[in-house]
This record gives structure tokens, C-alpha cells and sequence, in this order.
């Protein structure tokens, strides 16, 4: 029974070492990383992107009629469709941050490690890097995106993510599952590239800053005889 055992135990010892090398991934751990952050940004403000979709979606009932602001959307929301309303289309918001915010960190560790070859980017490369990582997330995920915005609006009955891409492509085919991708694009892609630009920057001067205090002080303050335990200065040996 024991010569039996042990090639189940061999083989659960190779799984478990197969995972935890592909867990040592670099690439992996930048998908996963980025697919947590979305996930706990898409809780927290699922609200205010819901809030953000209605007003841009609003029709005015009227011509020279009132604006209508962000708190008035908050309190109809609240009033017709109960406090959990504001979370409506949470299950596409996180089919899309998920998977997107984990493709663009992956894509952007991976694009770093190919082109950079481990040297820190400059301005320019910074951009490029956020606009060309962002620019792949946007296009893999403009489905969903598609779907989440159509959920958010509450002018559309879908039942579920599947039921909403099958109507959608059977309805207006390929462009309809890709409608609003340039705008989406000129809007993130961008913002990403800027982003990564003053992210890099600003880390690189706080790091050289950091290192200009720390060899300053080291010259002002040389460092003192050595000490005993007592801090005696060894005054007590003569």
C-alpha cells in the first residue's frame, strides 16, 4: 500500500510545484496584482460610474428645461430602484476591470521586460508604454465595456452578460460589440501614457532626492568612534 501512495503523492507534490512556479511569474503576478486592484475599485465606485453613465445618457424632457445635476440622479436612483441600484451592472463592471486591469499591467511588465531590457523608461517611453498597454485592454475588453454601459444606462432589459453580447451581435453585428472603441481609446490611452509619464518621473526624482539626503548626511555627520555595549566609549578599560 505504500508503494501505491506514493505516486499520488508524487504527483500532488509536482502540482503543487507547477503552481507555485507559475506563481513566481513575473507576468502572472502583474495580471493578478492589477486584477485585484479592479476588482476593489470597481466595489468602491461602481456608484459614481453608474451616476457618471445616467447623466451622459440623460434626456431633457423638455427644451430650456433645467439641468438636472448628480444628486438628483443619486436620490431617483435611491427612491426607484432601492440603495443596491447603485451598483447596478456590477457583474459586467468586474468581467471588464478584472481581466482588462490585468491585461494592461501584464501587458505593460511584459512590453518593459522586451523593449527596456531592464533599464528604467525615459519620458517618452513612458508614454508609450501606458498608451500601447492601455490601447490592447481597451480593445480586448470593448465588449464588455459595451455591455457594462448598456447595463448602467437602465434602458436596456438584458438578462444577463451572454443574453446582452448575443443580442447585441445578432442585432448589429461586430460593430456593435466594438461601437464607441476610438472614443474610449482617445480618452484612456492617453490618460494612460500621461499617467505612467509622471508616475516614473516623479518616483525617479523622489528616489535620486532620497539618495542626495542620505550621502549628504553621511558627509556632515561622520561616524563616531565604536562603542561598547555601554556605550562607554571603552573609557572604563584604562
Amino acid at each position: 500500500m505504500i508503494q501505491k501512495s506514493r505516486p499520488a503523492l508524487l504527483q500532488s507534490q509536482d502540482v503543487g510545484d507547477r503552481v507555485e512556479t507559475l506563481m513566481l511569474q513575473p507576468v502572472i503576478k502583474a495580471f493578478l496584482c492589477g486584477s485585484i486592484s479592479g476588482t476593489c475599485s470597481t466595489l468602491l465606485f461602481q456608484p459614481l460610474d453608474l451616476l457618471k453613465t445616467r447623466l451622459q445618457t440623460l434626456q431633457p424632457t423638455a427644451h430650456g428645461s433645467r439641468r438636472i445635476g448628480m444628486l438628483a440622479v443619486l436620490l431617483n436612483v435611491v427612491r426607484t430602484e432601492s440603495l443596491l441600484g447603485l451598483w447596478k451592472g456590477m457583474a459586467p463592471s468586474i468581467v471588464r476591470c478584472v481581466p482588462g486591469v490585468g491585461i494592461y499591467f501584464g501587458t505593460l511588465y511584459s512590453s518593459k521586460q522586451y523593449f527596456l531590457r531592464g533599464h528604467p523608461p525615459t519620458a517618452l517611453e513612458s508614454v508609450i508604454l501606458g498608451v500601447g498597454s492601455r490601447s490592447v485592454a481597451g480593445v480586448c475588453m470593448s465588449p464588455i465595456t459595451v455591455v457594462k454601459t448598456r447595463f448602467e444606462s437602465g434602458r436596456y432589459g438584458y438578462e444577463s452578460i451572454y443574453a446582452a453580447l448575443r443580442s447585441i451581435y445578432l442585432s448589429e453585428g461586430y460593430r456593435g460589440l466594438f461601437s464607441g472603441l476610438t472614443a474610449t481609446l482617445l480618452r484612456d490611452a492617453p490618460f494612460s501614457g500621461i499617467y505612467l509619464m509622471f508616475y516614473n518621473q516623479t518616483k525617479n526624482i523622489v528616489l535620486h532626492e532620497g539618495v542626495r539626503a542620505a550621502w549628504l548626511l553621511s558627509r556632515q555627520c561622520p561616524p563616531g568612534p565604536p562603542q561598547d555595549s555601554d556605550g562607554s566609549h571603552g573609557v572604563d578599560r584604562l
